[in-house]
């Protein structure tokens, strides 16, 4: 039985439904039998989304194991260069093609950023606007005889499970997760996901893939306001080098903005848990001053 209006008042139905969320579909429909135990404790697939459905998310292990599932499925992980599909969808799409305005707007050159532009990309990732966009053309070029019909909706497919990957995983993370609208020569790929704990400090984790520099992953605390705590992780010592050296630049532009720096500190992957929120914050960073 489907939970009563009041229970739903403030879930994302959408986004925790199978029939609607790809990434949940392809993720219950590849669940070993044991994993399945853990997550529903002998019970069946239905108590599962009842969990999900219930407003207050008082069922954080499950929604930790869900979440972890989520991000070692095979077909989720290797979704990954947004900006490719992006790219090929402008090329293949005609110019007068609601989608289109959207696209350039997502893959506007990383050289144009700044505070305000990037503020309202990021809000607009909040909403189902370019999900939207991606299903009514999904369906025009379905019913279309245009010659590149399989390879549009080939990379409409691709996109609309991005984006299905990165609401599921705000929504069981109780975080904010985001791809980068912008296009950059170097970056194959990157997401940054937000949240924001009890005591109302903010955290960011960012992870970039560098085509010369493999993957670079950081965590940033915000204390009080404008305090800073960063930790670093750079899977090619070149890179690591390059950002130790350039440090103090960094601290410095950090302060123009009148944001302070308390501590910046390089990690091995081992020692930083990126990937989820719910282990004790406090331990990734060094925070004394």
């Amino acid at each position: 039985m489907i939970p009563s209006t009041t229970q739903l008042k403030n879930t994302p139905l959408k986004i925790i439904l199978p029939n609607t969320n790809k990434a949940l579909k392809e993720v219950l429909a590849n669940i070993p039998q044991e994993k399945l135990q853990t997550l529903s404790y002998g019970k069946n697939l239905n108590d599962i989304l009842q969990n999900l459905l219930k407003e207050s998310l008082q069922n954080t292990s499950q929604n930790k194991a869900l979440l972890q599932l989520l991000q070692t499925n095979p077909t989720l992980k290797s979704l990954t260069n947004v900006q490719e599909h992006i790219q090929t969808l402008k090329q293949l799409l005609p110019q007068e093609n609601p989608l289109q305005k959207t696209l350039h707007s997502l893959s506007q050159n990383i050289k144009e950023v700044n505070e305000k532009n990037l503020h309202s990309k990021l809000q607009e990732q909040q909403n189902d606007t370019l999900k939207t966009l991606l299903e009514q053309t999904h369906k025009d070029v379905s019913a279309s005889t245009s010659p590149n019909k399989a390879e549009i909706l080939k990379h409409i497919d691709k996109l609309l499970l991005q984006i299905d990957y990165f609401q599921l995983s705000s929504y069981l993370a109780n975080a904010q997760t985001f791809f980068i609208p912008y296009s950059w020569d170097l970056l194959e790929d990157g997401y940054l996901s937000i949240k924001k704990n009890k005591e109302e400090q903010t955290f960011c984790d960012i992870e970039l893939t560098l085509k010369h520099y493999q993957t670079l992953k950081l965590r940033i605390g915000l204390f009080e306001k404008n305090q800073l705590y960063i930790t670093i992780n750079a899977q090619s010592n070149e890179l690591k080098t390059l950002l130790k050296n350039h440090i103090e630049i960094l601290k410095k532009q950090l302060f123009k903005v009148n944001l302070i720096p308390k501590n910046i500190s390089f990690v091995e992957e081992q020692q930083t848990p990126y990937a989820s929120y719910d282990k004790t914050i406090g331990c990734d960073f060094e925070v004394s001053v």
